[in-house]
């Protein structure tokens, strides 16, 4: 659990970092945002398996998962794209940021998993964050 409280500063740079640059891209540039934002995920993971030490096979089953997770986080980015050149970049910016909460939704029905009290509030806040955003 402590892990990963010490690589959310990080994750959270990094999001606000590519929110900030898909904010500078017109709407002539076509799919290379995206692109180049999907070549600085695999070079940042890549640094970090390296710093790590870490293995870079992933048995069948895991690869799979993890290119299944690449291919929704390239579909999140394509959206996240058009949704900045079609409305409100702050709108966008910040349904976007509330995705980290959609692996918490299927957790207790695929792991088994018991949300703790944390994890329910901070759903019940971003539920009402999205009502917020829908009444604007």
């Amino acid at each position: 659990m402590t892990a990963g409280v010490s690589a959310a500063p990080a994750a959270s740079v990094g999001f606000g970092v590519r929110f900030l640059a898909m904010a500078q891209v017109g709407a002539d540039g076509g799919l290379w945002p995206a692109v180049v934002s999907r070549g600085a995920s695999v070079l940042v993971i890549a640094v970090v398996l390296a710093l790590y030490r870490s293995p870079v096979m992933l048995p069948g089953r895991l690869a799979a998962v993890a290119g299944v997770g690449g291919a929704v986080g390239t579909v999140a980015i394509l959206l996240h794209l058009a949704a900045t050149r079609h409305q409100l970049m702050a709108v966008a910016t910040v349904l976007s940021a509330l995705y980290p909460a959609v692996p918490v939704l299927p957790a207790p029905a695929f792991l088994h998993e018991r949300l703790t009290r944390r994890q329910t509030a901070g759903l019940v806040w971003a539920a009402a964050a999205i009502a917020l955003i829908a009444l604007r």
